[in-house]
C-alpha cells in the first residue's frame, strides 16, 4: 500500500529533472523524448550563448569606459596647451587626417581600377551542403582575410564571390560587416554560369592537379575553392572541374618550400600568395611571406638563408617607409620651431612664454 508521503515523492520525482542541465527541454508532441546527452548539449550550447551575450555587452562597455577616458585625456591635454601648441595640435591633426583621407580614396581608386582590369581571382562558394555549421563561420572569417589582403595589396585583383547563397550569405550576412559595400562582384550563380562565354579562361586551383601553374595569366580567372572541410573531402574541386570540362593547376610549392602536412591551404592564403605574386613576380617570395611557418617541414640551411632574404626586403620597405615618416616629421617639427621662436622674441620682456 502506497502511502501519501510516498506518492508525492513518486510526482515530485516524475515533475524535476534529476540533472539540472535537463531543466526546461521538453520533446515536442509526436516526437521521441530528448536523450540525456542531446538534452546535456542543448543546455551546454544555451549557456555558452548566455555567457556570449555578457562577454559582448561587458566589451562594448569597456570599449566605451576607454573611449571615455582617452577623449577626457586629450581635452586635459590640450587645457593644458598655449594658444600657439594648441593651433600646432590643431593643423597637426587636420593634416593626419587629410592624409588619411587621401589614403583612404587611393585605396578606393586602386579597387574600383582593379574590378575594370585586375587579375580575376574568383572563390567558389558552392559548397555549403558540404560543411557544417561552424565550418561555414571559419570560411566567412577567411573571406574577410581574402578583402582585407586585396585592400591592402599593392596590386589588387578582382574578387568575385560566386554562388553566394543558403546558409553562407546567411552567415556572411551576420559575420561580415559592410558586405554590400565591398568592392568585389557578388553573384548567386555558380561560376559556370556567370562565366558562360569564358569557359576556356577558367583555371581551377587545386594541389590535386597534375598541371603546375608558372605564372599567372592576366587573360585567366582563376578559381580558389571556398570550403573549409577539414579534409574530408577528398579530390572535390579536382573533380568538379574534370566534370565541368574546364582547366585545373596546383601552385608550384614543393619547388620552392617543404610543407610539414597538407599541401591543402586555406582559402585565404591562397588568394594572398596570388596577390603578392602580382606584386613581386616570386613564387618563392611570395610563398615565403604567406605560408605559415607551422606548416613547413624542418628547414635546411638554404631554406632559412632564403626565408631571411625574403624578411630583410621586407625589413628594408619598412625602414624606409618609416625613415620618410621620420624625415616628413622632422620637417614639420622644424617649420613648428621656427614659428615659435618668431613669436617669443616679439613678447613683452616681463612675460613669461610656454616652450614646453
Amino acid at each position: 500500500m502506497t502511502t501519501d508521503a510516498e506518492a508525492l515523492r513518486q510526482t515530485t520525482d516524475t515533475q524535476q529533472p534529476s540533472n539540472p542541465d535537463q531543466a526546461g527541454f521538453v520533446a515536442p508532441e509526436g516526437q521521441p523524448p530528448i536523450s540525456k546527452n542531446q538534452q546535456k548539449k542543448l543546455a551546454k550550447k544555451e549557456r555558452f550563448a548566455a555567457n556570449k551575450i555578457a562577454m559582448k555587452i561587458a566589451e562594448k562597455a569597456a570599449k566605451q569606459a576607454d573611449t571615455a577616458r582617452r577623449r577626457t585625456e586629450v581635452q586635459e591635454k590640450i587645457a593644458a596647451m598655449s594658444e600657439q601648441e594648441q593651433e600646432a595640435w590643431r593643423l597637426a591633426r587636420q593634416a593626419k587626417r587629410q592624409s588619411r583621407k587621401s589614403e583612404t580614396e587611393q585605396k578606393r581608386s586602386r579597387l574600383q581600377q582593379a574590378m575594370q582590369s585586375g587579375q580575376g581571382i574568383v572563390i567558389d562558394l558552392d559548397f555549403d551542403d558540404q560543411m557544417t555549421e561552424s565550418e561555414i563561420k571559419s570560411l566567412c572569417g577567411q573571406l574577410q582575410y581574402c578583402y582585407s589582403s586585396n585592400t591592402h595589396a599593392v596590386v589588387p585583383g578582382h574578387l568575385y564571390f560566386t554562388s553566394l547563397q543558403g546558409r553562407i550569405v546567411e552567415q556572411a550576412g551576420r559575420q561580415l560587416s559592410g558586405l554590400e559595400n565591398w568592392h568585389i562582384s557578388r553573384e548567386q550563380q555558380p561560376y559556370i554560369d556567370v562565366f558562360q562565354d569564358r569557359k576556356a579562361d577558367l583555371v581551377y586551383l587545386t594541389a590535386d592537379s597534375p598541371n603546375e601553374l608558372s605564372e599567372l595569366d592576366s587573360s585567366k580567372l582563376y578559381i580558389i575553392g571556398g570550403i573549409v572541410d577539414r579534409n574530408r573531402h577528398k579530390n572535390i574541386c579536382f573533380r568538379k572541374a574534370e566534370s565541368q570540362g574546364i582547366q585545373t593547376a596546383k601552385l608550384p610549392i614543393e619547388a620552392y618550400i617543404k610543407l610539414a602536412s597538407s599541401r591543402v591551404l586555406t582559402v585565404n592564403h591562397v588568394a594572398e600568395i596570388l596577390l603578392s605574386w602580382l606584386e613581386c613576380k616570386d613564387w618563392k617570395e611570395a610563398f615565403f611571406k604567406v605560408i605559415p611557418t607551422r606548416k613547413r617541414a624542418v628547414e635546411s640551411a638554404a631554406d632559412k638563408a632564403a626565408e631571411a632574404d625574403v624578411q630583410e626586403v621586407v625589413r628594408d620597405g619598412q625602414v624606409q617607409e618609416q625613415a620618410e615618416q621620420t624625415a616628413e616629421q622632422t620637417v614639420s617639427t622644424a617649420s613648428d620651431a621656427r614659428a615659435h621662436t618668431c613669436e617669443h622674441s616679439e613678447a613683452p620682456a616681463g612675460k613669461r612664454v610656454r616652450t614646453e
